[in-house]
């Protein structure tokens, strides 16, 4: 398991990410309590870690901030769900730094790479997804601390009570916002709101104008500097 995690990390760690979202939608309405939600999280935060931290440096610090934020994740499994206490605010806190580590993993294996393989196209991908669960950490946090921060005009108010499904908004508004999309219905309502969605879209368009048209110039070189049969014939 440990093999294969290594050779194909990007890959694994894109399966976990597709995988657990699945099952979190399928069971988000039948987990009032928040219990697999958490469960779910801490899962997807043990596969970055021993997928990705494999060099020394890395390792330790993937120890020092991925164990707290694995460890309040399960916490909060033993409190209710509209409990917003110190736990909610450790574990958001905590899951928000380690998983903008993940994302400098990530970008450092990507940007030291001189090929473009299937599983760092997976990594690209990985990358881009995770910026959309940083932010919408993010905004959970500031909600959490500065509540009335966002508006969600279209959300009913019995969803607005449950910390589940207001962060599962968040997060739909962190993607439509990384996306640029920007539906409407989840608006900014205060200036820190409002300058962390302009940073999530200034982050994601650089991400994509950057890193993955890197990745692919260099499948393009490669593709380029593979000899067709007419050229190998006339080499012959």
């Amino acid at each position: 398991m440990l093999k294969l995690l290594l050779g194909k990390k990007f890959t694994c760690l894109l399966s976990a990410l597709l995988s657990l979202n699945a099952v979190r939608m399928m069971t988000v309405d039948d987990s009032s309590d928040g219990f697999i939600i958490h469960v779910l999280g801490a899962i997807l935060l043990t596969t970055a870690m021993l997928s990705l931290c494999v060099d020394k440096w890395s390792r330790r610090l993937a120890l020092c901030l991925g164990v707290p934020a694995i460890g309040f994740t399960l916490v909060r499994c033993l409190f209710p769900p509209h409990v917003e206490g110190w736990v909610t605010i450790a574990s958001t806190a905590s899951i928000l730094i380690f998983l903008i580590f993940i994302i400098v993993v990530i970008l450092k294996i990507l940007m030291t790479q001189s090929v473009a393989t299937w599983d760092s196209i997976a990594g690209a991908f990985c990358g881009y997804v995770l910026i959309g669960i940083v932010f919408a950490e993010a905004y959970c946090l500031l909600d959490i601390l500065a509540p009335d921060s966002y508006q969600m005009g279209t959300v009913s108010t019995e969803q607005l009570d449950d910390p589940i499904l207001r962060f599962l908004m968040l997060e739909y508004f962190s993607f439509t916002t990384l996306t640029t999309l920007g539906f409407g219905d989840v608006i900014p309502a205060t200036p820190v709101s409002r300058g962390l969605a302009i940073w999530e879209v200034v982050c994601g368009q650089f991400y994509l104008a950057v890193l993955v048209a890197g990745l692919v110039n260099l499948r393009g070189g490669e593709a380029a500097t593979v000899p067709t049969s007419d050229e190998e014939g006339t080499a012959d």
